[in-house]
């Protein structure tokens, strides 16, 4: 890949009128990877209208790369917020287990108390 300027210098020359052969005169196509001399009007006209396509391409880009910052810090803090959700379900988890410990020891608590107050139940009369 040649890069115009640097590694292909513009054409110089006269042009058809009779003056000097200008930049703007010229453009480099990529696919020739070479300079060509705008001969009419219309290579001018499609030029203008690549530059100006570019220009509202640039200015799409600078938008776009606004939302997308937006976006990667609107992901930033959901993700913060999903850790701090995880934390409190996590936290949650563990007194669901105490609970449960808590009630199954209750009940047998209970299961002993009704014992020690009625023994007879037990055993068989």
């Amino acid at each position: 890949v040649s890069v115009p300027y640097t590694d292909q210098p513009p054409l110089e020359g006269i042009r058809a009128d009779g003056e000097p052969l200008t930049i703007a005169d010229q453009m480099f196509d990529p696919k020739l990877n070479q300079w060509i001399i705008l001969a009419n009007a219309l290579d001018h006209n499609d030029l203008n209208n690549l530059k100006a396509m570019y220009e509202s391409l640039e200015n799409e880009n600078g938008d776009l790369k606004q939302i997308n910052a937006k976006l990667m810090l609107s992901d930033v803090a959901i993700k913060q917020e999903n850790t701090a959700l995880k934390e409190k379900a996590d936290s949650l988890a563990q007194i669901n287990s105490k609970m449960m410990l808590a009630s199954l020891q209750n009940s047998k608590d209970i299961s002993e108390i009704k014992e020690q107050l009625n023994p007879a139940s037990k055993g068989g009369e």
